[in-house]
């Protein structure tokens, strides 16, 4: 499991997690506390909903409950579903096997038939032998059409089964690659076109640009109206970004109300340009409730901006770009900077990070 919330945000849900073990008398390990940290979080809404009615029986959560909790409710289910095609993938291709077994050895048997026959034809041999020989020969020949017919359905029936069970793997693929709340790719996808990026980047000497993207006191969003509309915030604002982006830029969550932006073929100075669009789009936006028509007010991002250097890290990349953001939130918010203004902002400034 990976999470992405901030230190704030993160030590809070500690506290909390932690208060809720204590009195449970549950053992502080990684996948106890997992439990309790999306209790806590309320990212694991059917987990939330079992420990809310557990609690209000006055069930005691044990240890080998807060266990059962995992299993069902935090661990993978993607191993789970992959064992699963594994098995179903292997009864297709035995049932094929033994289909194109079955297949070959009656074309064996039919082809040492044919050959004897057509010795024996050699023979001086009477009109009920001919006839006995042609009538074997044909009654075989069904028997072999048949077996193919049979081979071919059966071909074409696995066909489609192998189909379905490659469709699912796409779709475990997409969900891994997916984070559910925005329906944006995640950091997941980005470490893996990333390399992919940077390689051709090197290769046809390429510029390739990055932008983090955070909003601003999104924390306060939250305490004053709520979790359900931070996360439609994050949602808007999610395709806000992928608004603003066009070709092979890829907009990811990259983490908590934290966005990067991907830029192949584009230099510092464009991805800039780009940030700042960005920037003033959501200076523009009007931000109401949908449900209350509740005005939350202006919703602003502030941003960071580096180019890749080749031979370098994905990390060292977002670095030098959170570097610039960190910048941008010190100098107000609601703004831009590059990494080239990184030196000449940090002497105006008289700080360094």
């Amino acid at each position: 499991m990976q999470y992405s919330d901030s230190l704030e945000k993160s030590s809070e849900y500690l506290r909390l997690a932690l208060d809720h073990m204590g009195r449970h008398q549950i053992p502080v390990d990684p996948a106890n506390y997992s439990v309790w940290y999306e209790y806590v979080s309320g990212r694991n809404e059917q987990l939330r909903l079992v420990i809310d009615w557990a609690l209000s029986q006055s069930r005691s959560i044990t240890p080998e409950l807060n266990r059962t909790l995992y299993e069902k409710y935090i661990a993978s289910e993607h191993k789970i579903i992959i064992q699963k095609i594994r098995q179903e993938l292997r009864a297709v291709l035995d049932t094929l096997l033994s289909h194109i077994t079955d297949s070959g050895s009656r074309m064996t048997r039919f082809t040492t038939m044919i050959r004897i026959y057509s010795q024996r034809l050699k023979e001086d041999l009477d009109t009920e032998s001919v006839q006995a020989i042609v009538e074997d020969i044909l009654s075989e020949s069904r028997v072999i059409r048949r077996s193919g017919r049979m081979l071919k359905k059966r071909i074409v029936l696995s066909t489609r089964e192998i189909e379905s069970l490659r469709q699912d793997l796409d779709k475990i693929k997409q969900e891994a690659d997916t984070d559910m709340l925005t329906g944006l790719k995640n950091r997941r996808y980005l470490t893996r076109e990333f390399e992919q990026e940077s390689e051709r980047a090197i290769r046809d000497h390429a510029p390739l640009s990055l932008i983090i993207i955070d909003i601003d006191h999104f924390k306060r969003i939250n305490d004053t109206h709520g979790h359900i509309v931070g996360d439609r915030v994050l949602k808007i604002a999610a395709s806000m970004i992928t608004e603003c982006v066009k070709g092979r830029d890829m907009v990811v969550r990259f983490g908590g109300e934290e966005f990067i932006v991907l830029l192949p073929d584009t230099p510092l100075n464009g991805a800039a340009i780009l940030a700042d669009h960005i920037c003033a789009y959501f200076k523009n936006m009007n931000w109401k409730r949908k449900d209350t028509g509740q005005t939350i007010g202006q919703v602003f991002v502030s941003l960071g901006v580096s180019e890749y250097r080749p031979g370098e890290s994905l990390d060292s990349l977002i670095h030098r770009a959170d570097e610039a953001l960190y910048l941008s939130k010190t100098n107000g918010r609601c703004r831009v900077t590059s990494e080239a203004s990184l030196k000449e902002s940090y002497a105006a400034a008289g700080n360094r990070r």
